[in-house]
């Protein structure tokens, strides 16, 4: 399967990153508070008042409709400190679980993953965990009715750098007999009582768009059809309004805001120490956040991929004031990445490298890395990108 991949350009870093048990063991209580937290009656209620109060009852209804499903493939992102893992985002619909996954199992070969390595397990199990998820979100708001057909729909997929994923998927549904199809959001039609591919009735939309709030004109039948719980959309739009709008590090990393959603006094002391400490830029102010600049990073909200982040050494004064005048912004508290030596065709140089937990609900399901350099995280650093990740046994299994 990863042949496909590797045909479409998606690039493999020469690495392999090594994580302590601690640190899975930190990973994997940060994402169940966060899951346990965000679902909370209280912290959805405050989350949607807030978003009552900023936007038109339209625009918000999506982000406030609450379907039965969840998200498949969360991510959340760390970086690797001294003092354990930090988290630096969350993303909803986080592409390379199959390329980075996969890739690492097949880099791992049976000794090496069985004296090295624990929390692996072969490709076959993976994917047959990760097809389980798909069905979980049938279930859980259809009950016992087979997943028959997925749409995978995206804005333009075939243009999308992570297209090869796309056909990996659909070969893995085909493997597990679930038919699947690739799509552009704008072929999904509105029929009687649901939604239609190609004249064919969707039984789930695994949706990789980033038109969070299905606002474009392009999902509209898309969106009609989730409003009216006519489809199974995952990742549901409502867990980025819980989880992954950057606001919610706010939240997430003040121990008030966790004390009034009902977090225990374990959770607030594990989410203060991990969620590195963030502000709306409005609330810090233009003048406070440029003296102060090199301690943050900045990120407008709703984005993804990194896309207008800035690292505060690295910004300019007319940079940072275009951006306060844009709203919506967050600065973060700056978390060096972790380095790596990777063999490159020049010889080994030091990279960055990041780590995602893939995860459904409160259970992380797959590890991946990615390796770069650059001020933010990237896959198009020559010698850089998805890297093998293995948690590293206490004692050795073998000699």
């Amino acid at each position: 399967m990863l042949e496909a991949a590797k045909a479409a350009g998606v690039p493999y870093a020469g690495s392999l990153i090594a994580l302590e048990r601690g640190q899975f063991e930190t990973i994997e209580r940060t994402v169940a508070a966060l899951h346990r937290v965000a679902h909370g009656e209280a912290w959805q209620r405050a989350v949607d008042d807030e978003l009552r109060a900023g936007a038109p009852a339209d625009a918000a209804a999506v982000a406030l409709h609450r379907p039965a499903n969840f998200a498949v493939f969360m991510g959340y992102d760390f970086h690797l400190t001294p003092a354990g893992p930090r988290l630096i985002e969350v993303n909803t619909n986080a592409g390379g679980a199959l390329l980075n996954g996969l890739h690492t199992a097949s880099l791992c070969d049976p000794v090496r993953l069985t004296c090295l390595c624990s929390h692996l397990m072969p490709v076959e199990t993976m994917q047959a965990r990760i097809v389980e998820t798909f069905r979980a979100e049938q279930r859980a708001a259809r009950g016992d009715a087979p997943l028959g057909f997925v749409a995978i729909a995206d804005d333009r997929p075939g243009e999308q750098f992570l297209r090869g994923e796309f056909e990996l998927f659909v070969r893995l549904f085909a493997q597990a007999g679930v038919d699947a199809r690739i799509c552009d959001v704008r072929e999904l039609e509105r029929v009687a009582g649901g939604l239609a591919l190609g004249g064919r009735r969707v039984d789930l939309v695994y949706l990789r768009d980033t038109d969070w709030r299905l606002e474009d004109a392009r999902s509209r039948a898309l969106r009609d059809a989730y409003l009216a719980d006519e489809v199974v959309v995952t990742p549901s739009p409502r867990e980025h309004h819980l989880l992954a709008n950057k606001r919610r590090l706010l939240r997430f990393s003040s121990p008030e805001a966790l004390a009034a959603a009902g977090a225990g006094a374990d959770e607030r002391a594990l989410l203060a120490a991990v969620v590195p400490e963030t502000h709306a830029l409005a609330d810090l102010g233009a003048e406070r956040a440029w003296s102060t600049r090199r301690e943050w990073v900045f990120k407008p909200a709703a984005a993804y991929a990194s896309r207008a982040v800035y690292r505060g050494d690295k910004i300019s004064r007319k940079k940072l004031d275009e951006i306060a005048a844009q709203g919506d912004f967050v600065v973060q508290r700056r978390v060096e990445p972790g380095e790596i030596a990777v063999a490159t065709s020049e010889g080994p140089r030091a990279m960055k490298f990041d780590v995602r937990a893939y995860a459904y609900r409160d259970e992380v399901l797959l590890l991946g890395a990615r390796v770069y350099q650059g001020q933010v995280t990237n896959l198009r650093t020559p010698g850089g990108g998805f890297s093998a990740i293995c948690v590293v046994r206490d004692l050795p299994a073998c000699a």
